[in-house]
């Protein structure tokens, strides 16, 4: 092989190699600096930023203040010492949307062995990211579910045992105005922790679910056994008493933790409204409340477990709400301010019978 030829194998090789790298990854070269020489294509489609946008600049532009200063202090020290880094790093594209890369950083060398310019070679592992995330967050709700539900049923037995004690105290003390006050309060408590364990229960129980149909106002009066209603706050019904095919033990959970949530959301004070309307689409139900509203922030994680903006919350009970929802083959969701949960359920028909979901 002569030498014109070797040297043309070599580029055809290189050129192979390098569209083997622009097709499968995103490829950034830098100085010694930082600032960006070279870009390809995918890198540009992957973070939002055309190729002049990006060269004559450094990775600045895409970082997502996730990693602390230490942690890009260490990747430099590595790099200019000639060594390769690998890690994964979080970034943000244009348009603000986080994605997360399996990154390598190769420094080249000198013929004097000094470091003059580094390769960036990204790999898009968002989808990876995200499907172990889920997975791990799976794994710790069924360890908590198991734990919660073990510790939610052993405190069931000695909150009745105190509420039973409290009703002899009030029968014997009742009379001291001072001492009614103390066991008012005492109780509440007491309301509270029930309906915090009440809240786990309900989220970790399985349990089939039994449709027929229920007028909607025995579903509320039923959850409204269970809810004592301060006196600052009017609760205003629905006037259309319609049918609703669903569990009603169920649905009274649902109106339970609704309205549990508006009373503490207007802070004990100020107005629950409770609206039905039946359309050609299906069944409509909305909970409305009078209190400042949601920060904006908040909406879309409402729904999940755990999640929570109160100090004496569990964060299960709008998740135990959706669950229920759902179950019945309806949607929930919410818009504020002001505060408006809002719930559409299939239509019933005139035939519907009795029957069990497991």
């Amino acid at each position: 092989m002569d030498f014109d030829t070797d040297i043309e194998s070599q580029i055809i090789i290189q050129k192979n190699l390098r569209r083997a790298l622009d097709e499968s990854s995103m490829v950034t070269i830098t100085d010694t600096n930082g600032i960006i020489k070279y870009v390809n294509k995918q890198f540009c489609e992957t973070t939002g930023y055309s190729s002049d946008e990006l060269i004559g600049k450094d990775h600045e532009l895409i970082r997502s203040g996730y990693h602390s200063i230490e942690f890009y202090n260490n990747l430099w020290d590595k790099i200019n010492s000639g060594k390769v880094w690998h890690g994964e790093v979080k970034n943000k594209s244009k348009n603000g949307k986080i994605f997360w890369s399996d990154l390598f950083i190769v420094p080249f060398l000198n013929k004097q062995g000094k470091v003059y310019e580094h390769i960036a070679i990204r790999r898009n592992i968002t989808k990876q990211k995200k499907f172990y995330e889920e997975n791990l967050k799976n794994e710790k709700m069924i360890t908590v579910g198991r734990f919660s539900s073990r510790l939610a049923h052993d405190l069931r037995n000695p909150l009745s045992i105190i509420k039973i004690s409290l009703e002899n105290l009030k029968l014997l003390y009742g009379a001291d105005k001072s001492q009614q006050n103390i066991m008012d309060k005492v109780e509440r408590s007491i309301d509270r922790i029930t309906h915090q364990v009440d809240d786990v229960l309900n989220f970790v129980r399985e349990r089939p679910i039994t449709l027929n149909n229920h007028k909607i106002s025995e579903i509320i009066s039923e959850s409204l056994d269970s809810i004592p209603i301060p006196e600052n706050i009017k609760l205003i019904l629905p006037k259309n008493n319609i049918d609703v095919y669903c569990d009603e033990k169920q649905f009274s959970i649902v109106f339970n933790n609704l309205i549990l949530n508006g009373i503490q959301a207007i802070n004990y004070t100020g107005t629950i409204e409770i609206l039905v309307e039946e359309n050609n689409d299906g069944i409509i139900i909305q909970v409305k409340d009078s209190g400042e509203g949601i920060p904006k922030q908040n909406i879309d994680s409402l729904f999940e477990p755990l999640f929570t903006t109160k100090q004496q919350g569990t964060g299960l009970g709008l998740a135990s709400v959706k669950s229920i929802v759902e179950s019945h083959g309806g949607i929930i969701s919410v818009t504020s301010p002001p505060t408006i949960f809002t719930i559409t359920l299939p239509k019933i028909s005139d035939n519907s019978s009795s029957r069990k979901i497991t």
